[in-house]
């Protein structure tokens, strides 16, 4: 493997390996890096995309689980509203698999079981199955997740996080919408029941921060509750979790650096939501990234962060503001949370 390349891209998820997708493409000499030894494992997300995303890729049926008509949001005094919001529910190994593959059949270069050290200059420093190594890259995209070292080479890190705790366990009998739960006890987030088949992503958000916080004490509790409304079987077989970067995006561009997805605070303040963003900024960092390596003019990188913030910007934005009143009016729940869920229409006045 050539130890000069155009484009270092740091983190193989949706967001990195969409980059190396529209970098290859261009004809860019493409270095793909992950820590993980197996892409896509373990999953870290509640897998839910909503069918606008689905129209603007190509995602094999291998990838779907199952399709949902809406969510279900459900108040902490147990009232209910139901939305319909088409969406499906992947399976993140498989897209996330299929996503880095087909860079690689374009071309990009793939190593595993590697991460960043450091950088200097156009010099960075992997370490590679335990081994390091210095490589040479004209431009580095920092697609490595909410706690980004891609990110604090340029000081620019996410600090608000919420924490996700998740279980996959068994449904008592299909569902054909997500559903999400609102409890005082869920500071700054919500629960979710998301439904795989005969499985359910079952898990809870909560921000980061909170004294006392138990998380696996909250999502033993909220699985007990869901057993009890016959919704689930509580023998949870896989369990997972991770941050939630919440406050909103970052300065993408520096130099000759660029952040996507997560490590941009690309994720939705409200929602957590990321796989969107992280798939279509991915696509604009590796076209751009390719554009200014032939045109050899870092400046240009400075059209991704242009044209990524014409599509997402105002919501983050407006997410980011909700979540402030979110937050600041938790006693309140009830009452606030129409303004504040992004399934009701106060949320958009």
């Amino acid at each position: 493997m050539q130890h000069h390349h155009d484009i270092l891209i740091v983190g193989a998820g949706p967001a990195g390996s969409s980059a190396a997708v529209a970098a290859a493409k261009n004809n860019a000499k493409v270095l793909l890096i992950d820590k993980k030894k197996i892409i896509g494992e373990p999953v870290q997300c509640a897998e839910y995309v909503p069918r606008l995303l689905i129209s603007k890729i190509d995602v094999s049926s291998s990838c779907i689980s199952q399709k949902v008509d809406g969510m279900k949001t459900y108040m902490s005094n147990s009232e209910c509203f139901e939305t319909r919001s088409p969406g499906y529910i992947l399976h993140r190994d498989i897209f996330d698999k299929e996503l880095v593959k087909k860079a690689v059949d374009f071309g990009a270069d793939l190593c595993l079981n590697a991460e960043c050290i450091s950088k200097n200059n156009d010099k960075v420093l992997i370490k590679e199955k335990g081994k390091k190594r210095v490589i040479t890259s004209k431009i580095v995209i920092g697609a490595d997740g909410p706690c980004s070292t891609v990110g604090s080479w340029i000081k620019c890190e996410n600090t608000n996080f919420l924490v996700g705790l998740q279980y996959k366990v068994p449904l008592v009998s299909p569902l054909n919408f997500t559903k999400v739960y609102f409890d005082k006890r869920f500071f700054g987030g919500y629960g979710w029941v998301f439904p795989k088949d005969k499985y359910a992503n079952v898990g809870i958000g909560v921000k980061q921060g909170k004294p006392g916080l138990n998380l696996n004490n909250l999502l033993d509790s909220f699985t007990r509750f869901l057993e009890e409304k016959n919704i689930i079987k509580n023998t949870p077989v896989l369990k997972n979790g991770g941050l939630i970067p919440c406050g909103g995006f970052l300065n993408s561009v520096k130099d000759n650096i660029v952040l996507v997805g997560d490590a941009a605070g690309h994720t939705h303040p409200i929602t957590g939501g990321g796989i969107s963003q992280a798939v279509l900024c991915g696509r604009i960092a590796g076209k751009t990234a390719s554009k200014a390596v032939n045109e050899d003019d870092f400046s240009i990188l400075n059209e991704y962060k242009s044209e990524w913030q014409s599509i997402f910007a105002d919501e983050l934005n407006r997410a980011k503001i909700k979540r402030e009143l979110f937050e600041a009016s938790w006693n309140d729940l009830d009452n606030v949370i129409r303004k504040c869920w992004t399934t009701f229409r106060e949320y958009y006045e």
